[in-house]
């Protein structure tokens, strides 16, 4: 029965990126009411400007926090975004109190069947503050090789977190090991096939004349830019997009004329792009963290229809051959050669069959899983 059920969720900044569980969470927030609460943090923050000017952010986003509203907030049910004041990983016990006040007269007050969602171990401090019926914790991320986490204290809160939870959901197969195998279940990434199929004219950014290969996400410090150097030196009739937020300095070090560094832009807009590439890739280095990653433009690539090429890891090798895995720069200037040469019966045959890989992987049918497991929970404590 549609609104017997409410979840509140602890997951990121809302809006700031579009991380799996606000995918997921956008399709439940379609039947079901959701209160969710941003980022409550993974690490001591620093005195360094990025931390302090954050610190500042949070303060603001706390006292402007009435002016959210249910009417001004999609999907139709996320009823409010609640944005904590709470010092991340904190170790002193009035710290800890503080948090925990300071957060209980943000949270609502129950009203149905309450689920608990839970993307952020950190979360374990508040847990007995939500009245929560069911607990479920959403792991999208190997914690332990993340960059930027106080990997020691997540950890034990994540090991806490995993007694308590009543379902764990995985987001990479590799982490099931780490988690009670009784209540773990594989729940992969899925993708928006809608958005991505839809039809879409060229961007001005895009010049459709000449041969163009794209990239999408944080220009972070996990690609491999001496990498993307050496490829647009040896293609140079080949233009090289990379849109995102350069959150690392190599990627203003990238001067090539044919490598282009466009700005982040919102999600909904990127198929735009991605469909009016010759290819799309994923040059990461080679790191625990991208070992262990999953990353969701994978498959938005694959909806969308673009050959797609890889460094290796094992995400991207359940893929091939659909996706060409280049371990070195012949092996990248290869597969570069071969996708930017393939005719137009060849790409329509590739569309065709990446559609048919994918398929069966949108967001709704991940969610669908999720809610017959709740309802499922939820019947046989009633009996």
């Amino acid at each position: 029965m549609e609104h017997d059920i409410e979840f509140i969720v602890f997951g990121e900044d809302w809006g700031r990126h579009p991380s799996s569980s606000q995918h997921l969470i956008s399709i439940i927030a379609k039947q079901y009411p959701v209160y969710w609460i941003n980022s409550i943090g993974l690490r001591q923050p620093k005195l360094q400007a990025k931390d302090i000017n954050r610190i500042i952010e949070k303060i603001i986003a706390f006292i402007s926090r009435t002016a959210l509203t249910e009417t001004s907030l999609p999907p139709q049910n996320l009823k409010k975004i609640i944005k904590p004041l709470v010092w991340p990983l904190a170790r002193n016990k009035a710290i800890k109190y503080i948090n925990k006040k300071l957060l209980a007269t943000q949270l609502p007050q129950k009203k149905h069947y309450r689920v608990l969602w839970v993307a952020l171990p950190s979360a374990i401090e508040y847990i007995e503050l939500c009245q929560a019926d069911l607990i479920i914790y959403y792991c999208g991320d190997d914690f332990s090789a993340l960059t930027g986490v106080d990997h020691d204290k997540t950890i034990q809160a994540e090991q806490t977190l995993s007694m308590q939870a009543d379902i764990i959901y995985v987001a990479n197969e590799q982490l099931m090991a780490r988690f009670p195998r009784e209540k773990t279940h594989y729940l992969p990434h899925g993708v928006d096939l809608h958005l991505f199929q839809s039809k879409n004219e060229c961007p001005p950014a895009i010049d459709e004349k000449k041969k163009n290969i794209g990239f999408y996400g944080s220009l972070n410090d996990w690609l491999d830019y001496d990498l993307l150097q050496q490829l647009a030196l040896a293609r140079p009739q080949i233009q090289f997009y990379l849109l995102g937020n350069k959150d690392c300095p190599k990627a203003q070090q990238l001067q090539n004329e044919n490598i282009h560094l466009l700005p982040a832009i919102p999600h909904h807009q990127l198929a735009s792009y991605v469909q009016h590439w010759h290819a799309a890739i994923l040059p990461f280095i080679n790191n625990r963290q991208i070992q262990m990653c999953n990353p969701l433009k994978l498959r938005e690539y694959l909806a969308a229809g673009c050959p797609v090429i890889s460094s290796d890891y094992k995400a991207a090798t359940e893929y091939t051959p659909l996706v060409l895995i280049a371990k070195t720069q012949i092996e990248w200037l290869s597969a570069i050669d071969r996708i930017t040469q393939l005719s137009p019966q060849q790409v329509a045959e590739y569309k065709q069959q990446a559609y048919q890989c994918i398929q069966h992987d949108s967001w709704q049918q991940r969610i669908e899983k999720v809610i017959h497991n709740i309802q499922k929970i939820r019947g046989s404590s009633t009996e």
